[in-house]
């Protein structure tokens, strides 16, 4: 665990923690690798009508991971994350949501990442937020890594209305990092602030949420310039099960306030998980592995096959929701500031049972539209079978232009894998699905894909994620 002793410090671990932010999204990501397909019997046809060897399954012996251990925090892993995604429905109504809490305790600080995106009224809610030591963030207890107690979780205090402060007008003639003052009913918050290059407020962190408040402070920003002003809003992300079976039962409960418009999204879901774990590359560890610390490799498993049940509550109106939803589970080494991973990933739950996961990483030149890039899949199939393969992946269709951060993203990726016959289409479900992080904005989006697997048509659920850099 690293702490702070002086405020100098906690400015500088503040200050990371805001300009690393987009870096923290990127290295969320995929790692360099490649697949190469194994051949069994013949049989099947590809896209260009010659015949495929039957694909070959991972052996399960070969999985390094360990159920239910390794659903627990791992002390010593630079980086640990569990990221649920998916599609809700409330009646007529289609939601897609991200509720993802990770730590980046080599940087040493956390952050949350929430989203709603409701496809019927085109409305993205969102809001990324850090979390800093020693207070806030505690990076050996911010969730449970003793197995024979129930796992958790957490960022944020769902008692506790000061989650974070967004700077609502950044001022000007800054020199300095301005005084932040935070008055209300309870006792103990503290801030610190950045700036930006024009010498405007760039960010306040909140370093101690303090306690006693029934609602969220007034902030005061003091300081060698003028005008900067902020509000404070409530947020937390908070996940739990049991330790009998930590994949079953599992609590997933979130506020998002969005950023900017305040407005409040709350999440209260319970999940389980049907069958087989998803294990990613087909062992859970990433086929460049060396060695076998946490410390220099990638373990990465998901969970692809969560009933969840529950409610959001959006624009004031509870609403019951429903859904098969996926949870990721990652941590090891990661990309560095220096040298962040940039990708295109799409997720999909196929109607004939299948789990896929698709991945480009990017290597130089960035995606164009209808020029394909090699990747590599993970496939599980409804016994709980899974493969890793080679693939390509295509961004096509028309292109999307971020007003917030001029960033423009693919809507459609064409995936294909010849080793399935697969020849899929993934679509977003709606344009502006960006978490618009300064440097280094992330595109996750609720989609859905329609194809074809094995000669037969196929469509189901599906999510996009797109890290350009």
């Amino acid at each position: 665990m690293r702490t702070h002793t002086s405020r100098i410090s906690r400015t500088l671990r503040a200050a990371a923690a805001v300009t690393m932010l987009g870096t923290l999204a990127a290295a969320c990501s995929q790692t360099t690798t490649s697949a190469t397909g194994t051949s069994g019997t013949t049989t099947g046809t590809g896209t260009s009508g010659t015949t495929l060897p039957a694909p070959v399954p991972v052996p399960a012996s070969n999985v390094v991971l360990k159920m239910p251990q390794d659903m627990y925090l791992h002390p010593d892993a630079p980086t640990e994350w569990w990221w649920h995604i998916g599609t809700l429905t409330a009646g007529d109504r289609t939601f897609g949501f991200e509720i993802n809490t990770a730590s980046f305790q080599k940087d040493g600080f956390a952050f949350s990442q929430i989203m709603l995106t409701d496809v019927k009224n085109q409305r993205h809610y969102q809001r990324t937020t850090p979390y800093v030591p020693p207070v806030n963030f505690k990076p050996d207890a911010w969730a449970q890594s003793d197995t024979s107690k129930d796992w958790f979780a957490r960022l944020g205090d769902q008692a506790n209305p000061l989650g974070g402060i967004q700077v609502t007008a950044p001022g000007t003639g800054y020199t300095a990092a301005p005084t932040i003052t935070l008055t209300g009913d309870g006792t103990g918050a503290t801030a610190l602030a950045t700036l930006n290059s024009t010498g405007g407020v760039d960010a306040i962190v909140v370093t101690n949420p303090g306690t006693g408040y029934t609602k969220p402070p007034d902030v005061t920003v003091t300081g060698t310039g003028t005008g900067a002003t902020a509000k404070a809003f409530p947020t937390y992300a908070a996940m739990a099960s049991p330790a009998a079976d930590p994949t079953k039962n599992m609590t997933v409960k979130a506020l998002l306030s969005d950023d900017p418009s305040m407005d409040q999204v709350t999440f209260d879901l319970t999940m389980s998980q049907e069958g087989r774990p998803f294990y990613v590359w087909g062992t859970g560890v990433n086929p460049d592995a060396k060695g076998t610390s946490v410390k220099d490799n990638n373990y990465y498993f998901s969970l692809t096959r969560m009933h969840t049940t529950g409610s959001i509550t959006v624009g004031g109106e509870k609403l019951p929701v429903e859904g098969i939803t996926w949870m990721d589970h990652e941590y090891g080494a990661f990309g560095t500031q220096a040298n962040p991973v940039k990708w295109i990933l799409q997720d999909m739950q196929l109607d004939n049972g299948y789990s896929v996961s698709n991945a480009s990483v990017i290597q130089g030149t960035e995606p164009k539209s209808d020029v394909p890039s090699t990747g590599w899949a993970t496939l599980e199939d409804a016994e709980g079978k899974t493969y890793f393969v080679a693939s390509t992946v295509t961004p096509t269709g028309p292109t999307w232009k971020s007003e917030k951060t001029g960033r423009t993203y693919f809507t459609k990726f064409r995936v294909q894998i010849p080793e399935f016959a697969v020849d899929t289409m993934v679509t977003t479900s709606m344009n502006d699905q960006e978490f618009p992080i300064p440097q280094q904005p992330v595109y996750e989006g609720v989609a859905t894909a329609e194809g074809t697997f094995q000669g037969k048509p196929v469509k189901g659920k599906a999510w996009i994620e797109q890290a350009l850099g």
